[in-house]
């Protein structure tokens, strides 16, 4: 029998470690700008003697969980809000906590890229970007980087933090082309818990229309439609593109979206972390049905165990 070990790290005027937790549930999402980790302290935790929880909103975070105490860096970030009941929950945030206090650099462009506007912000961390990167014409009016982030998210850009070598790197873009080769394989029967909400999906069979509007200088809109007439629909929205290149923004995301392969999510041990956009394969009664990356995965420790609910995102290999 593999025993469950935690370890947490708390820094701010203080710094505490703790090895003993009640719950932690650590969401990480591709669709979203922030990570979460929620973290359930146990009733009796002593602070030194301190009649309050000496915790504060923007102190540093870091989890690690394992078995054995072999552990795994699950969660860095920052303490968002401190509850107030007990048992305490500690509500954490990535590294986008700071981007949501870091105030934008207002200004207008008459073309730019998506490498530069962020560069302009005076974003520090490693950016990682990827896919169509020209914005045309663009004006930041944003408050904050996160609410640019949030306004580019809203127009197809999807931007969020991936550790790399336990260093935050800011991902965006449309499309993310990372390795094919899988880092590890899940099968049924093996390391599969439950695939109940896996199925089995044709590209042929999705419907989509994905309409892309462009607003232009002079204030005209240039519209463009693709996909199948009959599809879901789907809006995007950008600036100073021409028809080509609205097209090919607007076939970026159908790409994205219609794809082969299986789709939901699944259950596994928390042996292995899996971080999002990681390359893993599947194997469903001996058989492969491919490679996908991860689009979110939902880490949760506590006494029902230490499990993993993995959601597919698109297929990059067979």
């Amino acid at each position: 029998m593999y025993r469950l070990t935690a370890k947490i790290e708390i820094t701010g005027s203080k710094s505490w470690k703790l090895d003993k937790v009640t719950e932690v549930e650590i969401t990480l999402d591709t669709e979203q700008l922030t990570d979460t980790c929620k973290i359930t302290l146990p009733k009796r935790i002593k602070w030194d003697g301190a009649a309050e929880i000496p915790v504060r909103r923007g102190d540093a975070v870091k989890v690690w969980l394992g078995y054995d105490d072999d552990f795994q860096l699950a969660f860095s970030g920052y303490v968002r809000d401190v509850g107030f009941k007990t048992p305490v929950v500690l509500m954490c945030e990535d590294e986008m906590f700071k981007l949501k206090q870091l105030p934008a650099v207002k200004k207008a462009y008459k073309s730019v890229t998506i490498e530069t506007l962020l560069k302009d912000q005076g974003i520090s961390y490693q950016l990682n970007v990827m896919g169509e990167q020209s914005l045309g014409q663009y004006r930041v009016t944003a408050d904050t980087v996160a609410s640019l982030l949030g306004h580019l998210h809203e127009n197809g850009i999807r931007s969020f933090f991936r550790y790399e070598n336990e260093q935050p790197v800011l991902y965006c873009g449309v499309l993310f082309e990372k390795e094919d080769s899988p880092t590890q394989v899940f099968a049924t029967g093996v390391n599969i818990i439950s695939d109940q909400s896996l199925e089995q999906q044709q590209a042929e069979n999705i419907r989509l229309r994905v309409k892309a509007i462009s607003l232009m200088p002079n204030n005209k809109k240039i519209k463009v439609e693709v996909g199948d007439a009959d599809g879901e629909h789907r809006t995007l929205h950008t600036y100073n593109k021409t028809e080509n290149e609205l097209k090919a923004w607007a076939e970026q995301e159908i790409k994205r979206l219609k794809r082969d392969g299986l789709k939901g999510s699944f259950t596994t041990f928390g042996a292995k972390l899996v971080d999002k956009l990681t390359a893993i394969g599947i194997k469903i009664d001996d058989e492969k049905k491919g490679v996908y990356q991860v689009k979110k995965n939902v880490i949760k420790y506590g006494t029902s165990g230490f499990r993993q609910e993995i959601t597919l995102g698109a297929r990059i290999a067979e």
